[in-house]
């Protein structure tokens, strides 16, 4: 089975200010002729952060990885270089091995770029519901 994911992650604020930093991930999952979408408030996170997030939590609800042919737009070069090149992290390590270790369980696996903000339907709407997972709050544990 194909499935396609569009992840964006959204950081506002600036932690380094004072301010607090509100951070979201957006998806769109495709699958045949189903389609989901999911704003997730993540609290406090960098930008890199949720972009990371986003591919991880797209991944977790692909049921029966293992099956799965999976596509994941992103628009994020850090995310695709950490997660699909031989990039050594330096930060975020233990997400980018949480997600390294789901994209292993796919049958299948690839990352393609896409131009932020440059009308890509599904990268534009993952966006948005990234920017509106920032106006949340996060679930408490």
């Amino acid at each position: 089975m194909r499935v396609e994911l569009w992840v964006d992650g959204a950081s506002s604020g600036n932690h380094k200010r004072g301010r607090e930093r509100r951070a979201g991930a957006g998806i769109v999952a495709r699958s045949g002729r189903f389609q989901k979408e999911y704003s997730i408030p993540l609290g406090d996170a960098t930008n890199q952060q949720a972009e990371l997030i986003a591919v991880r939590e797209g991944l977790l609800r692909i049921k029966n990885r293992a099956e799965a042919d999976v596509v994941v737009y992103s628009d994020s070069a850090y995310a695709i270089g950490s997660l699909t090149a031989d990039w050594k992290p330096k930060a975020n390590v233990e997400l980018i091995q949480e997600t390294r270790a789901l994209i292993a369980e796919c049958r299948s696996f690839r990352m393609v770029k896409v131009a932020g903000h440059a009308g890509d339907p599904g990268n534009e709407r993952a966006n948005d519901l990234a920017v509106a997972a920032t106006r949340r709050d996060a679930p408490h544990p």
